[in-house]
C-alpha cells in the first residue's frame, strides 16, 4: 500500500497535476439483464434476477472518477426491500458474514483503473435499512480497497417506476489521496424471496414488449453523461 501511495505522489508531481478543472471525454454505457423475461401481474408478480452492468470507457488519459450514477428502471418492475431483512453499513463492513441470513440479495464485479494500475473489485450486495441498498466493494490487489457504497431507492415518475441512487464514496472514488480511480466496469446481479415476496418483481410488459432502463451518471470534475437500454419481455396469457 505504500509503494502504491509513493508510486502515486510521484506520478502526480511528474505529470504536474493541479486543481484546474478539465472536461472528461469518455464513453458511456447501461446494458440489462432480466431472467425471467415473462411477466407476472400487480397480485402475483413474477419474481425476476436482474443484472445490471455499467461500462465507462475514457478517450484520453485524464484521470477521473464516477461520483454519482442514478439507476432508472421501468415501471413494470416492483421492488419489495421492507418485506426483507437488513444489514448496516457498519456491520457490512466489519464482517459482512455477520449479516441477519436473508439481507443478502446479491452481487458482481467491478474492474477500476488508477495510475496505470488495475484493480478487480468483488461486490457484495445487501438490503440495508430505510430504503437503502448496500454494495459493499473490496480488492487486495493492486490497492487494498474496503468500502461501503449507500445506494437509495426511490420512486420515479414517467416511463420508470423506480430510481436508484448510487453515491460513490470518496474513499473509492480516490483510494490514495489525490489519485482518481475510474470504475470502467460495475455488474451487479439482485434477486431474492422472502415469504414467497420477490425481492424485485415484475408485473407487466407494455406493447412495445420492451423494458425500459436509463443510466445518469456524474463525473468528478461535474461531467454528466447518460446512457439508455431496453429488454425484451413478455406479457402473461390472460
Amino acid at each position: 500500500m505504500r509503494k502504491v501511495a509513493l508510486l502515486a505522489t510521484t506520478t502526480i508531481a511528474a505529470l504536474g497535476v493541479t486543481s484546474t478543472a478539465w472536461a472528461v471525454n469518455a464513453d458511456q454505457s447501461i446494458s440489462v439483464k432480466l431472467k425471467p423475461t415473462k411477466a407476472g401481474t400487480k397480485k402475483k408478480p413474477a419474481n425476476v434476477k436482474i443484472t445490471v452492468q455499467t461500462d465507462t470507457k475514457p478517450l484520453d488519459a485524464t484521470p477521473f472518477a464516477t461520483s454519482l450514477a442514478v439507476i432508472h428502471f421501468d415501471k413494470n418492475l416492483v421492488f419489495n426491500p421492507k418485506k426483507f431483512k437488513t444489514c448496516s453499513a457498519q456491520t457490512i463492513q466489519a464482517d459482512e458474514s455477520t449479516c441477519p441470513k436473508g439481507s443478502k440479495v446479491g452481487g458482481g464485479t467491478s474492474i477500476g483503473t488508477a495510475i496505470g494500475q488495475t484493480s478487480h473489485l468483488k461486490v457484495t450486495a445487501f438490503n440495508g435499512p430505510k430504503g437503502k441498498f448496500m454494495l459493499h466493494v473490496t480488492a487486495s490487489t493492486p490497492l487494498q480497497i474496503d468500502g461501503v457504497i449507500q445506494a437509495t431507492l426511490k420512486k420515479d415518475t414517467g416511463k420508470f417506476g423506480y430510481k436508484l441512487m448510487v453515491p460513490i464514496p470518496d474513499n473509492l472514488q480516490q483510494p490514495v489521496p489525490g489519485v482518481f480511480a475510474t470504475l470502467q466496469q460495475f455488474i451487479t446481479s439482485t434477486s431474492g424471496t422472502s415469504k414467497g415476496v420477490p425481492y424485485i418483481g415484475l408485473i407487466g410488459c407494455p406493447k412495445s414488449k420492451k423494458l425500459n432502463f436509463k443510466g445518469d451518471f456524474t463525473y468528478s470534475d461535474g461531467t454528466k453523461k447518460s446512457a439508455t437500454t431496453t429488454v425484451k419481455c413478455s406479457a402473461k396469457k390472460k
